[in-house]
């Protein structure tokens, strides 16, 4: 599942949350980009990266050695 950026800036939307028309043009874009025939919107593939760690799940100094 790819992430898309609005070319102009702006959230980042996974490609089932984009709109309807432009879903479609996401399935056969390219790995830049694409512009929607449909509405016009211009948007652009973020970059991958990696999750961040949540506090809630991982381990800190405390845990390691066995407090409570």
């Amino acid at each position: 599942m790819r992430l898309w950026m609005a070319a102009m800036g702006g959230e980042a939307f996974y490609e089932p949350d984009l709109p309807g028309c432009c879903q479609r043009s996401a399935r056969s874009a390219g790995e830049d980009g694409f512009e929607c025939p449909a509405c016009g919107a211009v948007w652009q593939a973020s970059p991958s990266a990696e999750p961040e760690g949540c506090a809630f799940t991982e381990g800190g100094p405390e845990e390691s050695k066995g407090a409570a």
